[in-house]
């Protein structure tokens, strides 16, 4: 059984999402609170396999409190899905960079809600062309120029696959024909896109690190 804690602002949405998660078999809901001070007493004990969190909340915007889950044991560094209105908002990304394993847009049906739950969960996650090009922009500044050099006679090496998943994402190419052009299944092509959130996030902590060492 999967275990989800909500932070999310307005009580009668967490009322609806509980009770959507709670009917969803091998789901249920830990808790719910409204503020990252909140989730701070009460997620440690909790041992919640998946953080379902609106993007700004009514002490901040969400980001340096994902920070912190990704880092630090002692939320037992559950994955966490964000709940936002837009892909447009530059907290979204920020967030993502930060350590989010995905988003899901508010205003999705309810189906919809749940499958981004379980792919988090399973290791993967969705990326829009807006959000892809914003991830594309962070590598060609800066990660794949460390691996420009890849083995041309091996096509599936890791990081060629993902930078062909990536920019068929910017191109608007969906899930299911990226993994029918590349022979792959969509549930790669989602750990693919999870794998490059990764990348990117690792990006950070490595700039982050450099700085304090220098």
């Amino acid at each position: 059984m999967s275990r989800i804690f909500l932070l999310i602002n307005d009580p009668l949405v967490a009322g609806r999402m509980r009770g959507l998660i709670d009917a969803t078999p091998g789901l249920q809901t830990v808790g719910w609170v409204a503020t990252m001070d909140q989730a701070r007493t009460q997620l440690p004990a909790l041992q919640a396999d998946l953080v379902l969190s609106d993007l700004q909340l009514a002490d901040g915007w969400v980001a340096g409190f994902v920070d912190e889950i990704s880092t630090s044991v002692r939320y037992g560094r559950p994955k966490t899905l964000l709940v936002t209105m837009s892909l447009d908002d530059s907290q979204l990304i920020d967030a993502l960079v930060r350590g989010a394993d995905g988003y899901f847009v508010q205003g999705q049906s309810p189906q919809s809600l749940i499958a981004a739950v379980e792919q988090t969960l399973s290791g993967g996650a969705e990326m829009a062309p807006g959000i892809a090009r914003q991830v594309k922009a962070h590598f060609d500044a800066a990660a794949w120029k460390r691996s420009d050099r890849l083995d041309d006679e091996n096509p599936l090496h890791p990081d060629r696959v993902e930078r062909q998943v990536l920019q068929w994402i910017c191109d608007g190419f969906l899930p299911h024909e990226i993994a029918r052009d590349l022979r792959i299944s969509t549930r790669e092509v989602a750990l693919r896109v999870r794998t490059l959130y990764r990348k990117m996030q690792l990006d950070r902590r490595t700039a982050t690190l450099t700085l304090q060492m220098a």
